[in-house]
């Protein structure tokens, strides 16, 4: 009996260890390697860089998260960098320009148990056919057919100050190229501190 205890307990504290070997999502992640150093949570809103010696770096707060990415801002430096888990890159861009790849990513880990705390919701984009979230390029634009959406995954990208169509049409465009997709017409305007979004489709 005494033997069936010990085993029980020993069984129950070596499980928690497995959660390490879930998938690291957006919603998850907890730390992020690249060839020149890491990025990991060090707080319930907070993470930091660090170089290969294990020295911090920069310093970020999250500003938001959704199913494929985690988003920083430095307010030291106006930075913002995006954890894309998705193409495994960590892209960047500063005092509010284009996000341009800066590294890929190497590695990632997720966290054990529930996050720290709850960043600002963000939650991954409607596709298509949600009615009230995105905005349909009018036709004379020859983008947004609806077939065509068939075919590939539907995201949603950042697209930085996005007010109007005119806005989109300048924007989407270069946010779909950035990230090898094809922008499908539809967007959702800039509002609450984050950016516009471009809803790109990626090819199997």
């Amino acid at each position: 009996m005494l033997r069936a205890t010990i085993a029980a307990i020993a069984i129950f504290a070596v499980a928690p260890a497995g959660a390490t070997d879930a998938p690291a999502t957006g919603a998850n992640v907890r730390s992020v390697t690249y060839p020149q150093g890491t990025y990991r949570q060090t707080g319930p809103r907070a993470w930091a860089e660090f170089d290969k010696s294990g020295k911090q770096t920069n310093a970020f707060v999250e500003d938001a998260r959704d199913e494929w990415s985690v988003f920083l801002f430095d307010p030291a430096r106006n930075v913002r960098v995006q954890i894309d888990l998705y193409r495994k890159k960590i892209r960047y861009t500063e005092n509010g320009g284009s996000y341009a790849d800066l590294y890929d990513v190497t590695g990632a880990a997720a966290g054990v148990g529930a996050a720290p705390a709850n960043p600002p919701a963000r939650t991954l984009p409607p596709l298509a056919s949600s009615d009230g979230f995105w905005n349909n390029s009018p036709v004379r634009y020859g983008v947004g057919a609806a077939g065509g959406d068939k075919a590939g995954v539907l995201r949603g990208v950042e697209g930085g100050a996005i007010a109007s169509q005119g806005d989109a049409n300048l924007r989407c465009p270069e946010a779909a190229r950035a990230v090898n997709g094809t922008w499908n017409g539809q967007w959702h305007q800039a509002q609450g501190g984050f950016p516009g979004l471009c809803l790109v489709r990626f090819e199997h």
